[in-house]
């Protein structure tokens, strides 16, 4: 009896360990296409770490999980990057028409919006197409947050409508720039077809452009702090 017990149990044992080894070299099913309107990468504590969605399901910016604008609409595709506190740290967007077509890959400062981003918009104005790409640098305070902009924004701009709200548009995305959105570089091809490098000071305010023109003529053009142009000699011994 406890013969053919060992037996029975060897031979299920050995049963096993073939179904394993089986079960290791067979061939893995490769599918050929996944269908969904969103993929969330998490980690074992359910942490959100990537979310590459369509329009309507993109990931929201979060700061430590918690949404910036949980009712803003969601219209950009692409792939949104999350960090182990679940603060959105960058990503990579796309989308276009007919008439449109625009790119970019940012990455964001620590608790705040992005400060250096690769991107590209070409749109058509009347039968021409104006077409700008490069790489962009920005400057942000770490006491003042996007977030916190925006909602004053919406606050100032409650209730209005058309051009009483594009004023104050106009007038918060000129503090915005001038504080928060600061530009520091731009390294690529403008809209004007100029092709180059352009340094703007700790205010936003361009003083430094070295770049070939839409007629092949290069050009070094320093500004001082209200626009205008300056000798070279001049601004090197200041």
């Amino acid at each position: 009896m406890k013969k053919s017990l060992l037996s029975i149990n060897t031979m299920l044992l050995l049963a096993v360990i073939a179904y394993l080894g089986y079960q290791h070299v067979k061939p893995q099913k490769i599918h050929e296409e996944l269908k969904a309107e969103r993929l969330s990468i998490v980690g074992p504590d359910g942490n959100l770490y990537i979310a590459i969605s369509n329009p309507e399901q993109q990931a929201l910016a979060t700061t430590h999980g918690v949404p910036h604008f949980p009712n803003s609409k969601r219209d950009l595709p692409g792939l949104i990057f999350f960090n182990r506190v679940g603060d959105e740290v960058g990503g990579i967007y796309y989308d276009g028409t007919d008439d449109e077509s625009f790119a970019g890959i940012t990455f964001d400062q620590q608790k705040n919006d992005q400060i250096l981003a690769i991107m590209k918009d070409e749109y058509k104005d009347g039968d021409d197409w104006k077409r700008w790409y490069g790489m962009f640098l920005r400057e942000r305070h770490d006491s003042i947050k996007m977030e916190d902009a925006w909602k004053d924004y919406k606050e100032d701009s409650k209730g209005l409508d058309g051009k009483e709200k594009q004023e104050v548009y106009t007038r918060w995305k000129a503090k915005v720039d001038a504080t928060i959105n600061v530009y520091r570089m731009f390294l690529g091809r403008e809209a004007s077809k100029n092709v180059g490098l352009f340094l703007y000071d700790s205010k936003g305010r361009q003083r430094i452009k070295v770049y070939v023109d839409s007629l092949d003529t290069p050009r070094i053009t320093v500004l001082d702090s209200l626009g205008k142009s300056i000798h070279l000699e001049q601004s090197l011994s200041q």
